[in-house]
C-alpha cells in the first residue's frame, strides 16, 4: 500500500484496471473453451458407445461361432 490516501487509491485503482483486463481476456477465450470442452464430451460419449456395441458385437459372434457363452457372462461356481 500507499504511504498517502492518494497513493493507494492510484494503487487500488490500477489493480482494479488489471483485474477487469483479466476478466476481459478471460471472457474472449470462454466460447473457444466451451466449444474444446463440448469436442471432449462429446468425443468420449461416442467412444463410450462405440466400446459397448463393439463388446455386444463381439459377446453375439463368440455365441455363433462357439455355440456357448461367452467368457464375460459365464458364471464361475466356486
Amino acid at each position: 500500500m500507499g504511504q498517502t490516501a492518494a497513493d493507494t487509491a492510484r494503487e487500488v485503482e490500477l489493480t482494479r484496471k488489471q483485474m477487469e483486463a483479466k476478466v476481459a481476456k478471460l471472457s474472449e477465450r470462454a466460447p473457444e473453451e466451451a466449444r474444446k470442452l463440448a469436442k471432449r464430451v462429446v468425443f468420449a460419449v461416442i467412444t463410450v458407445v462405440a466400446v459397448v456395441a463393439t463388446r455386444k458385437l463381439i459377446d453375439k459372434l463368440w455365441e455363433r461361432v462357439t455355440g456357448e457363452l461367452p467368457p464375460t457372462k459365464v458364471e464361475n461356481d466356486d
